[in-house]
């Protein structure tokens, strides 16, 4: 049986909605002024409130407020009872997180349509946002448990080895065991990094005072941070000669440390599903107030489905065995570039080339 909470002052009119709503098997609590409302709410935990707006002390948009600071009454549907129904009462309540108005005088049939289709999307969120959750941890053990696990074994394998054997091992040979170690220990420490910012960026988005502080920080010389990074990996990679960089200078709005993550990780993967000696392509400059930077490879390319399907732990060729990864990068970069009102696009032709390009805003 659902419950609703009816926060209304005027008696006769709080009495007759309760009424109407018992009389359709719903569970209803009556509240007669704002604050008595939103005390009331923190322990029914309704799944739908009817509010009016005109009432003393507290009115309507206070309980509102009050009501989406809890966490448990935050994402409660809210409909506000009103005789105002200008435009700027709507806009406000809609601001503050109002889903619906009703108009008083209203009918039977009015106030129990709003009542049913507020409940009925509200039942569709939480079955879509569940299964979201499902799939996302189902997808999430599986890659996880197997990325980490080849590494997790290196490191134990070789160590116990060095730890038993040493007496019996040339330098070379323990050399050769602790950059195995090492190698395997980078390999973790990448899906650690990966991780962290995949869920820091998931409560970034909820945390409106830090976001708007870091989107007031900019990234300055594109130019010179973007040509080193690019430099630095085409070394890693002993592919200095397979880049051409063209990238015209700008100042952009996202903080420098987030723009690296994003040119980090598109460049490496332009590097890792092509093959030595084809072309990169960097270039990057101003385009109508924003900033277009441009990754062009000559790689194996992706198809449309699986550009499509780009998200948390989604993995994509799987074929290339330690280059698959955890399947956090693009996600990351998408997240991070939704969040600093930038955009990427991905355009691919199987088997001939892949093109990300991301936008920003010029500071």
């Amino acid at each position: 049986m659902k419950k609703i909470l009816v926060i209304e002052d005027t008696k006769n009119v709080r009495e007759n909605i309760c009424e109407i709503l018992e009389s359709e098997d719903y569970e209803v609590y009556a509240a007669e002024d704002g604050e008595s409302g939103v005390e009331m709410s923190k322990n029914v935990q309704p799944d739908l409130v009817l509010c009016d707006i005109m009432m003393p002390d507290m009115d309507g948009y206070g309980v509102l407020l009050e009501m989406r600071k809890e966490v448990v009454t935050s994402t409660v549907p809210f409909i506000f009872l009103t005789a105002k129904n200008t435009r700027e009462n709507q806009r406000l309540g809609m601001e503050l997180g109002a889903d619906d108005y009703i108009s008083k005088p209203f009918t039977v049939e009015d106030l129990l349509n709003s009542v049913s289709t507020r409940l009925k999307r509200a039942e569709e969120f939480k079955i879509e946002s569940e299964k979201k959750l499902n799939d996302l941890t189902k997808n999430l053990g599986a890659p996880i448990t197997q990325v980490i696990a080849e590494p997790l074994r290196a490191i134990l394998g070789f160590s116990k080895m060095l730890m038993t054997e040493y007496n019996n091992m040339e330098k070379f040979e323990m050399a050769e065991f602790n950059n195995l170690i090492y190698k395997a220990g980078m390999e973790l420490n990448t899906v650690v990094k990966k991780s962290f910012m995949f869920y820091s960026l998931q409560s970034l988005a909820y945390d409106e005072a830090s976001l708007q502080k870091l989107q007031e920080e900019k990234t300055t010389n594109i130019k010179s941070l973007t040509e080193n990074i690019v430099n630095e990996i085409a070394l890693n990679h002993k592919r200095k000669d397979d880049f051409a960089v063209n990238i015209e200078n700008a100042d952009l709005k996202i903080p420098s440390k987030y723009y690296l993550k994003i040119i980090n990780e598109i460049v490496e993967n332009a590097v890792i599903f092509s093959t030595k000696r084809s072309t990169i392509r960097v270039v990057g400059g101003i385009e109508e107030n924003m900033y277009a930077l441009t990754i062009r490879d000559e790689g194996m390319g992706m198809t449309s489905n699986q550009i499509s399907q780009i998200g948390a732990f989604q993995k994509f060729n799987q074929d290339l065995g330690e280059n698959t990864g955890v399947g956090l990068g693009l996600i990351n970069t998408k997240n991070i570039l939704r969040l600093f009102k930038g955009n990427l696009t991905i355009k691919s032709t199987l088997g001939i080339e892949t093109i990300v390009r991301i936008t920003l805003p010029i500071a």
